[in-house]
């Protein structure tokens, strides 16, 4: 399967298969003659590392592998990479290659951006949530003092790589941070998805995989279509930040080392979707429809009041913030969200993160 995305700097194509890293060769054949370095985790290089610089042996090839975590994504780890890439002697036409999840595709986008000003770089994604999100759309970013992706660019790849076989090595933690992006794609765009996917959770967390290519489509596809209408996110781009606001503010807690990007994006959809449910933008039903979906994918979490304080801080300093308005994405029918840019209570704030949401 092949999607075209069409954006306003390049047009790439994701290719979605079944055992596509053992054809990585034929993928990357127009880089045969040129310098490539894959970047990725401890994690990931272990299960994966060792066929794919077989595969390419006949390429010259070189590795740069970091500690998992968003640790990682620093201005420190970004150097140690700009020093290998100038004592390998990279040029404009080598290519950078993210072999992993997020954070890796982040990283390596942020690389691959600013490196010389821009060089070729392939996203070969391979967790749920990277598959269907991260690796699509061109964000690229590292971050800074605490503070979630605050550095970063838009930039897009020269093509992704999608092997679904990959998602039979994910934990169940793994799974449910890729399902809570799903969950959205749903929310915002396509309630007949948001469905289906209700459905299929308990097999998808069982890793029964033999329906899940249709989900990771039809994901992508809404993702495509949103960011070809608005690749720098000046406007209807903004509404995949749903769950993102007050879902980055509850990520940065503990350094990034407490939540999972999508757990906390799944938390941060329930916060929201209270807080749209409080103003009156949907009903009491639909509210309670998304946090019933949502808690077979996470468990419910009781915040004490600092860490309430903490998160609240974490949201103010928001890359998305305008002016001093926390911009917010909230539900406001079946899928359907809007983008508001008005002052919401930090009590409603605090609220939205109570024990008995």
């Amino acid at each position: 399967m092949e999607l075209t995305v069409n954006t306003q700097t390049n047009n790439y194509k994701i290719h979605i298969k079944r055992n596509l890293l053992k054809e990585l060769d034929i993928h990357l054949k127009e880089y045969k003659d040129k310098k490539i370095i894959i970047i990725t985790d401890e994690n990931v290089s272990k299960i994966y590392l060792k066929d794919i610089l077989k595969k390419l042996e006949d390429f010259d090839v070189y590795k740069f592998i970091i500690p998992q975590g968003e640790k990682s994504k620093s201005f420190s780890m970004a150097e140690n990479i700009y020093d290998k890439l100038i004592k390998e002697k990279f040029n404009k036409s080598s290519l950078i290659i993210s072999l992993g999840g997020g954070v890796v595709g982040d990283l390596a986008g942020y690389i691959s951006a600013t490196y010389m000003r821009g060089v070729n770089y392939i996203q070969i994604p391979t967790t749920l949530l990277s598959q269907i999100d991260s690796s699509i759309g061109g964000k690229v970013g590292i971050n800074y003092k605490g503070i979630k992706n605050i550095i970063g660019s838009f930039y897009q790849p020269q093509k992704v790589l999608i092997d679904i076989n990959t998602l039979k090595t994910l934990n169940k933690g793994d799974i449910s941070s890729g399902l809570a992006e799903m969950i959205k794609y749903g929310i915002i765009k396509d309630y007949d998805l948001l469905k289906k996917i209700d459905g299929k959770i308990p097999l998808i967390l069982n890793l029964e995989l033999d329906d899940i290519d249709i989900l990771i489509q039809k994901s992508l596809e809404i993702k495509k279509d949103i960011v070809e209408a608005d690749t720098f996110e000046k406007n209807t781009r903004k509404t995949l930040n749903f769950g993102h606001t007050i879902g980055h503010g509850i990520e940065s807690l503990d350094e990034f080392k407490r939540f999972k990007h999508g757990e906390a994006v799944a938390l941060g959809m329930i916060s929201e979707s209270f807080i749209a449910n409080k103003m009156g933008l949907i009903s009491e039903e639909y509210y309670h429809q998304i946090k019933k979906i949502i808690f077979k994918i996470i468990k419910r979490i009781n915040f004490t009041l600092e860490e309430k304080k903490q998160i609240l801080k974490n949201i103010e300093m928001d890359k998305k913030n305008i002016d001093e308005n926390i911009v917010f994405i909230f539900p406001v029918d079946y899928d359907k969200v809007d983008i508001f840019y008005i002052d919401i209570s930090n009590k409603l704030i605090i609220e939205s993160l109570g024990d008995d949401i």
